[in-house]
């Protein structure tokens, strides 16, 4: 498998599995010291990231809508709507990018509004 089939295999995973809230598959794609920053907050290392993913999968999200998704060598780009009980649904994208096998930093973006106007 080149790096760009790696990236998206990888990258599959991480939202097969946080849409199924299988939290121990999600942990077995991401790298010791992955870094996430988003409009909601940060983490560093596994288990911050896996406890932030796991809040909004049990806090907020109902599901996720997938739309697209971008991927070039190291680096993924995903399009999807964040779906909850209490808004429309909510575009989002997820830049993901994937050394040896592990998601080593995520960055997410999307309009914040909709979640503090409930």
């Amino acid at each position: 498998m080149n790096r760009t089939e790696t990236t998206r295999a990888t990258v599959a995973t991480y939202f097969d599995a946080w849409r199924g809230r299988d939290f121990e598959r999600l942990r077995t794609v991401l790298a010791p010291g992955v870094e996430f920053a988003g409009v909601m907050g940060t983490a560093s290392g596994v288990e911050e990231c896996v406890a932030g993913l796991r809040g909004m999968a049990t806090s907020i999200m109902t599901d996720l809508v997938l739309h697209a998704r971008v991927v070039e060598g190291v680096d993924a780009m995903t399009w999807f709507d964040l779906i909850t009980d209490h808004t429309p649904p909510i575009p989002t994208v997820n830049w993901s990018r994937v050394e040896d096998g592990l998601i080593t930093r995520i960055r997410v973006t999307f309009d914040p509004r909709p979640l503090t106007a409930t």
